[in-house]
């Protein structure tokens, strides 16, 4: 018995928790040095307070000790565990997780109190970091939602504006080249030429601008999509317009697709003209359309044989207005792979390329399985 009180003993003073034993009444029989620590009264001191009602703050006294008569009566339906407010010696307030464990056959009952002051600051601190985030994030999402409203705006209403002195200047240009052609000498046919190539590719500049300020406001369709039929058929359009050239077109396990069709053949229409526009120089043009179906998402890709481009400027690609190759060798507005990412954006998939200097580049999109929109 006396080996057994000793082991008793020794696990009390060393369970690392302050811990007293109660008996039915709330008089303290023994306290632990944690206990007397957290107290900041010694044992002497703690059997003359007699009871642990004592150190429970007013407001949370009547909840502990409705709860500790129920354990009494009922203690399989009781909680065990649950939050008080501590007052020590000094007068300060710790938040404690107190445990009430009852020793059957008797009236005693053996409480552990664990310290969670600290924990709960650190949870307050946290939950008031995260509440000022969140409210950072939506200011900031207002201002980027707000930014983006006048920024689309400001693009449809000046590609709008620029239409109009943009017809008359092709339109005379034309007159001009129809009437007077002849009678101009070869220098100022070269420069009629020119205003008429200028114009055209404002004219171009103008449609994907606004293509690409329309697409955040466009309807959002989903229907499942023959993705290689329509890579097809976008090609045969381009190839109608680029008699005399020879291509090796190839369609080669391209999934189904699921998103907006008026969206995707923006995409399919965009990469399948880059290819196109970068194999001008090549004998033959080798384009590949293709793709892996997956668990979450599929993957397609166009591929060609072209220009190819240096990795190091991969990410520059799909931002508007972004060019590797000079207007002179190359035409284009800068803009048709922005329209690519803000739509497979708006899909939920992604969008990379991979390339090498005049060996060809290979464009990538996903799209999820079930369909998402933005």
């Amino acid at each position: 018995m006396e080996k057994s009180d000793e082991l008793y003993q020794t696990v009390f003073e060393n369970t690392g928790t302050a811990t007293i034993v109660s008996e039915g009444d709330t008089t303290i029989s023994l306290a632990n040095m944690q206990f007397q620590k957290l107290s900041g009264y010694s044992d002497n001191e703690l059997q003359s307070k007699k009871s642990w009602t004592e150190f429970v703050a007013k407001g949370d006294l009547e909840k502990m000790l409705h709860y500790h008569n129920l354990r009494r009566i009922d203690p399989d339906s009781t909680p065990k565990n649950y939050e008080i407010r501590f007052v020590t010696r000094q007068g300060d307030i710790r938040d404690i997780s107190i445990t009430v464990d009852l020793v059957r056959g008797t009236q005693k009952s053996v409480l552990s109190f664990m310290d969670i002051t600290e924990l709960k600051r650190a949870e307050k601190e946290v939950r008031q970091l995260n509440e000022e985030l969140e409210k950072r994030v939506r200011q900031r999402t207002v201002q980027l939602e707000a930014s983006n409203k006048e920024l689309e705006a400001f693009s449809y209403s000046v590609s709008h504006d620029l239409r109009t002195p943009l017809i008359s200047i092709e339109g005379f240009s034309n007159m001009l080249s129809k009437k007077y052609g002849k009678d101009l000498n070869e220098k100022a046919q070269m420069y009629l030429g020119a205003i008429l190539k200028s114009t055209k590719q404002m004219n171009q500049l103008i449609n994907d601008l606004l293509v690409l300020s329309r697409l955040k406001r466009k309807d959002f369709e989903v229907a499942d999509i023959d993705m290689g039929e329509l890579a097809k058929e976008v090609f045969e359009e381009f190839k109608a317009i680029n008699r005399g050239r020879k291509f090796n077109f190839l369609i080669n396990n391209v999934p189904h697709g699921a998103g907006d069709p008026s969206m995707i053949r923006e995409v399919l229409m965009n990469l399948i003209s880059n290819a196109i526009k970068f194999t001008k120089h090549r004998d033959i043009a080798d384009i590949e359309v293709g793709g892996q179906a997956g668990n979450e998402e599929n993957t397609f890709f166009v591929k060609d044989n072209g220009a190819g481009f240096d990795m190091e400027y991969a990410e520059k690609l799909f931002g508007a207005f972004q060019r590797l190759h000079s207007d002179t060798e190359y035409e284009g507005t800068g803009i048709g792979l922005a329209i690519v990412q803000r739509i497979i954006s708006r899909h939920g998939g992604r969008v990379w390329a991979e390339g090498k200097v005049d060996k060809g580049a290979c464009f990538y999109f996903t799209l999820p399985i079930k369909a998402v929109h933005g």
